[in-house]
């Protein structure tokens, strides 16, 4: 019997990547870690650009480190709504959630991928962002007093709260 391996869990990349050129491994890279996804492409797509002595136009860069940041976002908001069903509450998991789907948005208007995007190429990014980005509000309330009644509706049971409705 082998020796257990307390780590990541091993997918076949690089034995995937070896036959393949470096631009069709790049969506291998998304898997690996299916909560950054990005980010990993990030640093496989800098490893060949390092090896190549390629420069990477300034724009680019911009686009690949906001994309990074909102797949750090994504990735602390996975843990926050998993740790919150760990502790017996279920509604973080539905508002982090629900947070996760308008960021992924992002992605999607990007590279037409939800999760798995494959944007980053080496030099640069696939293509440059959409002329227009999906836009939220910064709070889904109106006013003061929605807020309260929801908070209101949040307290008792589910009863109380179904009958509000």
């Amino acid at each position: 019997m082998p020796d257990p391996h307390i780590g990541l869990l091993h997918r076949g990349t690089e034995k995937l990547a070896e036959s393949k050129p470096y631009n069709q491994s790049i969506g291998y890279m998304d898997r690996l870690d299916y909560v950054s996804m990005m980010c990993n492409e990030h640093a496989y797509v800098m490893a060949i650009e390092t090896m190549l002595g390629l420069k990477i136009p300034e724009r680019a860069q911009y686009i690949r480190v906001m994309f990074d940041e909102i797949t750090r976002i994504l990735n602390h908001l996975m843990w926050l709504g998993t740790h919150g069903l760990d502790v017996g509450a279920m509604s973080i998991f539905l508002y982090a959630f629900r947070e996760r789907e308008k960021l992924i948005d992002c992605y999607e208007a990007v590279s037409g991928s939800r999760m798995h995007a494959t944007y980053y190429r080496p030099g640069g990014v696939y293509r440059d962002l959409p002329e227009k980005m999906p836009q939220y509000l910064n709070n889904d309330f109106r006013t003061e007093q929605e807020l309260k009644e929801m908070n209101k509706n949040r307290q008792g049971s589910l009863l109380d709260f179904i009958d509000d409705f």
